[in-house]
């Protein structure tokens, strides 16, 4: 078997992880992820080579909804429903495999094939369920795949050297453009003097399941199996609470711990042992959802339901709702009513959906759920800010982080073994998988910062930096189409603590605000308060008091001030002592 190149970006598995260099890390000198990079900026490509295009998706079944009911966990109702859409798939020539599969509180349902069909196969047998009484809104069920000088100076070993989407150490000039400070990494070591994410939000990773490692155990919070195939889970049995990833190799792919990757961006500790996650405060729950050969949309929904706290039939409750899911995953077919019902049900629910816009080269629009609405689509470049060879672009784009390319990958958390679960260890891959959970992180850091799910979807793409435009690779910028920049959380202006006042609290003496923020600052406002209602005219750092204080509370509002695209956060300072 083989490890997953550029080339292979077309074959099933791995398509939105287009590369990886496989690792048992020695040292940070010798261990598989490349060759640790120097100070200077290395030189740029000038020509790329685009992938292959992804092709349709397969069809693994029928998701089907029983009409006039809102929700039934069991019963004749759904087992009779159930037994009518088997029985019209069967008489269509359809074999199928076993059971029914909830795919919310129990008024949606899906039915499997007992092997994955065409488009075209799918479309006559679809249409015999279609024309059943009392069963509505009748879809295909498609397969999805997985699609990989600071502020603080962290002393995790592989950060400098490997970890250039995090933050670039390198200095110089590529192609006539200085180097910004940090490259064009997310800048995530700029927001940490204010948060690393705090361990009550927790960003659910929609994939292929958690495999042990060290730096992501105490991260963890327990998650679910939503694969309802026994074949492609390979765990013996269908949807359980164990995410385990127990491996998606082919005769031709080793397994790809894809899981274990992205959730390493996201959270991996920063104990100074090997690399560190954007945000390695929160926490990540696994939840399954891509065995051998993909997964479905119908568990990829019924996860999302459950990730966010919502109703899934025949599942336990999930006691750790996400504030973020990242789904690094995707298929080229538009977006399903019950995928977006799922969608829509969990921004309800206060969770942010973040998802990769997928590696081949064309638009997002083509691609679910990259496609489907209300979510934050991320699309990837490489070391230089360029769009990635592989990144698909276009509207649907809401911004982009790094996803690497063949020069250079990302390296994360990842696992030693070919088929099965082997050794921890840290690998390289390459993908907007690898680009959306940079975005995850900054949500979660977002959500630690106290902000609401509808802040976040509309500040994250505010802290965004340009694209870069190369004179010697113009057709390769991001500019129009990637967004509305790479996300730079440097340009996220947030409270290292809150606003205090000092002085004297008595009448004819003057209150001092002092405050402190991260990212580029370039002035403050303030807001001051008499007993909570404004002080007219009070717009300084300082604010003297008169005798409309005397018997009243003070306290001040800051926000920050950037230029060009910001997210600004204000602070506000504890109520003073009654003016005397």
């Amino acid at each position: 078997m083989t490890r997953r190149a550029v080339a292979a970006v077309a074959c099933t598995g791995l398509v939105a992880t287009i590369t990886v260099a496989a690792v048992t890390p020695a040292s940070a000198a010798d261990n598989g992820l490349g060759e640790p990079r120097g100070s200077a900026v290395s030189t740029k490509p000038t020509q790329r080579t685009a992938p292959a295009a992804k092709p349709d998706s397969l069809v693994a079944g029928v998701v089907y909804r029983v009409s006039g009911l809102a929700s039934i966990s069991s019963g004749t109702a759904a087992s009779a429903a159930a037994g009518s859409v088997r029985a019209a798939l069967a008489a269509s020539g359809a074999k199928l495999a076993e059971g029914a599969h909830a795919v919310d509180g129990g008024a949606s349902w899906s039915v499997d094939f007992a092997s994955p069909l065409t488009a075209k196969a799918a479309a006559a047998k679809i249409a015999a369920v279609d024309a059943l009484p009392g069963v509505t809104d009748v879809e295909p069920n498609y397969i999805s795949t997985a699609d990989a000088n600071a502020p603080v100076n962290p002393s995790d070993p592989y950060l400098r050297d490997y970890q250039w989407n995090i933050w670039d150490y390198r200095e110089g000039v590529a192609d006539s453009i200085t180097f910004p400070k940090g490259g064009y990494s997310s800048h995530a070591l700029a927001l940490w003097p204010a948060t690393k994410g705090r361990s009550s939000v927790v960003v659910a990773v929609l994939d292929t399941g958690q495999t042990t490692h060290a730096q992501l155990t105490k991260a963890t919070v327990p998650g679910y199996d939503f694969i309802s195939s026994k074949a492609s889970a390979r765990d013996g049995n269908g949807r359980d609470s164990n995410p385990k990833d127990q491996g998606d190799w082919t005769s031709s792919d080793d397994s790809s711990w894809h899981g274990t990757h992205v959730a390493g961006i996201i959270a991996a500790a920063h104990d100074g042992k090997q690399g560190i996650g954007n945000a390695p405060g929160l926490k990540v729950q696994h939840v399954r959802v891509l065995g051998r050969d993909g997964g479905t949309s119908a568990d990829i929904a019924a996860a999302i339901t459950w990730a966010s706290g919502g109703s899934v039939s025949g599942t336990s409750k999930n006691k750790t709702p996400a504030k973020v899911i990242n789904l690094s995953l995707g298929g080229r077919h538009s977006c399903e009513s019950f995928m977006q019902k799922a969608i829509d049900g969990a921004r309800k629910r206060g969770a942010v959906v973040v998802v990769s816009a997928g590696n081949s080269n064309e638009s997002a629009l083509k691609f679910s759920p990259a496609s489907c609405k209300n979510v934050i689509t991320v699309a990837a470049t490489d070391e230089f800010g360029e769009r990635a060879s592989y990144s698909n672009y276009g509207s649907a784009v809401e911004l982009a982080a790094p996803g690497g390319d063949s020069g250079r990958l990302v390296a994360s958390t990842w696992n030693s073994g070919t088929t099965t679960p082997g050794s921890a260890t840290w690998g390289a891959m390459a993908g907007t998988s690898q680009a959306a959970p940079a975005v995850s992180a900054a949500a979660g850091m977002l959500a630690s910062l106290g902000l609401s799910r509808s802040q976040i979807e509309v500040g994250i793409v505010k802290a965004v930096s340009t694209f870069p435009k190369y004179p010697s690779t113009p057709s390769w910028t991001c500019r129009g189409k990637c967004g509305t920049g790479y996300l730079d959380l440097q340009k996220v202006l947030a409270p290292k603590s809150r606003v205090t006042i000092s002085g004297t609290v008595k009448v004819g003496r003057t209150l001092t605000a002092s405050s402190s923020f991260t990212g580029k600052i370039s002035g403050r406002s303030y807001t001051w308060y008499r007993s909570g209602a404004v002080i007219s005219g009070a717009k300084s750092s300082t604010y003297k008091l008169t005798s409309a204080d005397k018997g009243k509370t003070i306290k001040v509002k800051v926000t920050p001030k950037g230029s060009g695209s910001y997210l600004g956060i204000t602070t506000t300072s504890l109520s003073t002592s009654k003016v005397g």
